[in-house]
C-alpha cells in the first residue's frame, strides 16, 4: 500500500468515527429532511456518507443516500 492509499484508508476511518449517526439522524424529523440535508453536499461527500451509513448498517438511509448519488450519474 502506497502513502496516499494509507492516508486516505485513515482519513476515511477518522470520519466515520467523528460521524455519531444514530444520534445525527434524530435531527431530522422526516425523510425529506434528511434528504435535503443530503442534497447540500457534493458526489465524494455523498460516497462517504454511504460509506458511514453502512458501517452503522442505517440501511434505510443508505438507500436515499443512493438516490441522492445516482442524481450525479
Amino acid at each position: 500500500m502506497d502513502h496516499q492509499e494509507e492516508f486516505l484508508r485513515d482519513l476515511e476511518r477518522a470520519y466515520i468515527e467523528l460521524m455519531q449517526l444514530k444520534k445525527l439522524i434524530t435531527h431530522f424529523e422526516t425523510d425529506e429532511e434528511f434528504k435535503s440535508w443530503l442534497q447540500m453536499g457534493d458526489k465524494e461527500g455523498l460516497r462517504w456518507t454511504l460509506k458511514a451509513f453502512e458501517n452503522e448498517e442505517l440501511y434505510r438511509h443508505c438507500q436515499m443516500i443512493k438516490e441522492e448519488m445516482s442524481k450525479y450519474e
